[in-house]
């Protein structure tokens, strides 16, 4: 075939294709999802396994709710990189105490678990044989309906010579003007490097609690139970007896962890779900399309010996395709994966190797009726062999039917996959909307629909796009479809 009867070919099915309003549909479809898996890491920069807490477990959408808090960081420079930082700071001090910036001293941070901010950091120095405190505060607005949670992070360090005591304690100034207690060290003697306060859980209030990094947290509901002016306190004391004490403090932040977060909020381990919905697309896609190609290939072949050779090859080849009919399909595949383990490419390979059978058929039917047509007897008349008139007359005859085949297996696997993932058997390094379904169905989510509606709705509505133009094409192939 000429270049310029190849474009006229193309040209023709194109417009042909763009007259199918089903086509159109299944390509505009189709379109969206493959930009939904392009610009996926551009529209949402986390990942969607390992970037968690990003907000508070569960939490809803922001537009569902706005007065639900969202993330709220109160402290703008926790690491006091800079003597400017101190603005947002207000200092109170009484007795011998002073309080400034310094640049010398900064919290390391621990290895393998916390990032510290390095130098920058408050320094509190209580003067020779004196008493003294001095207070920092954050002051805020709060304006939203009662949070479930909130932290305080900070690191002490403490230089003491001769005798002198010390003490650090860290309050709310709730906006009734009570004062409420989330930590307070007791009364220490003598220097104490870089820590960060473990706060120990009082039996009679259940206020405090333990979290990962050892954070400050209380009941964020009865520290914030209306909106109005809050703040954080750091009070420092100090009491030298003829000794020196400083007292350093550093990384100090606190956060209000949000209610509501992005568009669709987040799951059981505060991961955006939105972004678990945008990566989900790539695989869905990824196995959809490998899947199917493996299957139709599959199929062509078979379908292809089948059919032309006949035989005992025919009845060979017929009877295995009888028997993986009859084996129900989606057991036979746990068990397979479970055996060969959850990797996306084992799933993809045996999802195309478990697919082939309805294509052969097809293609071997199809194959029967070319073989006795008048150009097929021609070329065997001429001397053709049995692989010449395979690959020169029976398969460029069947492709119309294996394109179409493609597309409409394409759904099935999608289908297949999520099925696998939704019982717990998919890739566990890899976000996918069965995934999705069954932390929706783990965690007894199914009333959130927010969470549970969106990764359904896209594995129908890709597995729909396929069908569309599986259907188009076998109306622009099929010349009694067309006719009609």
């Amino acid at each position: 075939m000429d270049r310029g009867r190849l474009a006229r070919s193309v040209s023709e099915f194109g417009r042909m294709y763009l007259g199918n309003r089903m086509g159109q549909a299944g390509l505009a479809l189709l379109f969206i999802f493959i930009g939904m898996a392009a610009l996926a890491p551009y529209l949402t920069p986390y990942d969607p396994m390992y970037t968690m807490q990003l907000a508070n477990f569960r939490a809803k959408p922001q537009w569902l709710d706005p007065a639900l808090p969202p993330n709220l960081y109160l402290i703008t420079d926790p690491g006091l990189p800079s003597v400017a930082a101190l603005g947002e700071w207000s200092l109170e001090l009484t007795g011998g105490s002073s309080a400034s910036w310094t640049g010398s001293e900064g919290y390391p941070g621990i290895p393998l678990v916390e990032e510290g901010s390095g130098p920058g950091a408050i320094e509190v120095t209580g003067e020779p044989s004196a008493e003294g405190t001095a207070v920092v505060e954050r002051i805020y607005q709060y304006a939203y309906k009662p949070p479930r949670r909130f932290s305080v992070h900070l690191a002490y360090k403490a230089q003491v010579t001769g005798e002198a005591t010390w003490s650090i304690q860290v309050l709310l100034r709730q906006s009734d003007g009570n004062l409420l207690e989330l930590w307070s060290s007791g009364p220490r003697r003598g220097s104490q490097g870089w820590t960060v306060p473990r706060p120990q859980i009082d039996t009679n209030d259940a206020i405090l609690r333990l979290r990962l990094f050892n954070d400050i947290l209380g009941d964020a509901s009865r520290m914030f139970p209306r909106g109005g002016e809050y703040g954080l306190v750091v009070r420092v004391s100090t009491v030298s007896e003829g000794g020196t004490v400083k007292v350093y403090l550093d990384d100090v932040s606190a956060r209000i962890w949000g209610e509501s977060f992005g568009l669709l909020g987040t799951d059981n381990y505060g991961r955006d779900i939105f972004t678990q919905l945008m990566h989900g697309s790539r695989i869905s896609i990824i196995i959809g399309i490998f899947s199917a190609v493996i299957a139709v290939v599959l199929g062509v072949l078979v379908g292809l010996t089948s059919g032309y050779l006949g035989g005992w090859v025919d009845e060979l080849a017929m009877r295995i395709n009888d028997i993986l009919l009859t084996i129900p399909g989606l057991p036979f595949l746990i068990v397979l994966t479970a055996v060969l383990g959850p990797t996306i490419w084992s799933v993809i390979i045996l999802i195309g190797f478990l697919g082939w059978m309805g294509i052969a058929r097809l293609i071997r039917s199809q194959v029967l009726t070319l073989k006795t047509k008048a150009f097929v007897e021609a070329s065997r008349a001429s001397g053709g062999g049995t692989w010449h008139i395979i690959r020169v007359h029976l398969v460029p005859n069947v492709m119309t039917m294996a394109y179409t085949q493609l597309a409409l297996t394409v759904p099935g696997a999608i289908v297949t996959e999520a099925a696998l993932s939704f019982l717990g058997l998919g890739d566990p390094f890899l976000q996918t909307w069965g995934k999705m379904l069954h932390d929706v169905q783990y965690y007894g989510a199914v009333a959130e629909w927010w969470w549970a509606v969106p990764p359904g709705l896209c594995i129908a509505l890709l597995s729909m796009s396929f069908v569309f133009i599986g259907y188009a094409l076998d109306d622009i192939f099929n010349p009694k479809l067309r006719g009609r």
